[in-house]
C-alpha cells in the first residue's frame, strides 16, 4: 500500500497542477507562494489543492444544469 500511495499522490498532484491553467493558473500560482509560506506545504502541493478545487467546481458548474433538466423531464 505504501509504494501505490506515492503514486497516487503524484498523480493527484499533476491532476491539480493541470488544472491550473490561463488566469486561474497565474492567480493560483501567485497565492500558492505565500500560503506555501504560512504553513508546512509546499508550493507544488498548494497548486495541486487550488486546481482541485477549480476542478470540482468546474464540474459543478457542468452538472448542476445537466441534473436540473433530468430531472424536469421526469
Amino acid at each position: 500500500m505504501g509504494a501505490n500511495n506515492g503514486q497516487e499522490h503524484g498523480a493527484v498532484v499533476t491532476v491539480g497542477e493541470a488544472a491550473l491553467s490561463g488566469w486561474r493558473g497565474s492567480v493560483g500560482r501567485a497565492i500558492a507562494k505565500p500560503i506555501a509560506k504560512r504553513t508546512r506545504f509546499d508550493v507544488d502541493q498548494i497548486e495541486a489543492v487550488l486546481g482541485l478545487l477549480l476542478l470540482a467546481y468546474t464540474v459543478y458548474r457542468i452538472a448542476r444544469p445537466l441534473v436540473r433538466a433530468a430531472r424536469s423531464r421526469s
